[in-house]
């Protein structure tokens, strides 16, 4: 079983002042999921769920529905300039209200969770993968959205799926990939 903490703490941030890590994976991976127990076994570090920068519309749910432009300039600017404390506006779901100042304050490092992660321009201290085949992912995200099922078939299978696999082809996670934990088991049989 993986010491996370030893093994993070192993090195200094690269960055001199905090540790950046990234948790990605497929839709329905179990990122969040596994985000939420790491917070228990590292509770210093801050968490940026990615998904606080997607923005539906009433007709799409897919890669391109991420507002990357204002992920870019309110979060990933921030954390390249080293900067351990700030301000950004995440959406909040099912409010009229988009967007809410919100103060990001790191002490010793952030985990960055979002389907993607690994493509973001930042100099990561550690990449984690969540590996998940894909059946399980579009199961768990159908659950987890509580979509109908034939919407949410359609909307994961020919529109989610295609955009991520295009993507992890082109950016090899598997390849990357600094720790890379099973999605289809207990993390707490894998990492403490």
């Amino acid at each position: 079983m993986m010491q996370l903490k030893q093994v993070i703490y192993k090195k200094p941030p690269k960055n001199g002042k905090f540790y950046i890590v990234a948790i990605d994976g497929r839709g329905g991976a179990s990122k969040t999921t596994l985000t939420e127990y790491i917070e228990t076994l590292l509770p210093d570090f801050s968490v940026l769920n990615g998904d606080e920068y997607f923005e539906p519309d009433d007709n799409t749910i897919a890669f391109g529905s991420f507002n990357d432009e204002r992920f870019e300039k309110e979060v990933l600017s921030q954390l390249r300039e080293e900067k351990s404390e700030f301000i950004y506006h995440p959406y909040r779901w099912g409010d009229k209200e988009p967007m809410s100042d919100k103060n990001l304050k790191i002490t010793a490092g952030i985990i960055v969770e979002r389907s993607g992660s690994f493509a973001f321009n930042l100099n990561f201290d550690f990449k984690i993968w969540v590996e998940t085949p894909a059946k399980l992912a579009l199961q768990r995200g159908q659950e987890r959205d509580e979509m109908p099922l034939e919407q949410g078939y359609r909307s994961w299978k020919e529109v989610w799926q295609p955009q991520e696999d295009a993507h992890f082809n082109k950016v090899k996670p598997l390849e990357t990939a600094d720790i890379v934990i099973d999605g289809t088991r207990s993390f707490e049989e894998q990492v403490a």
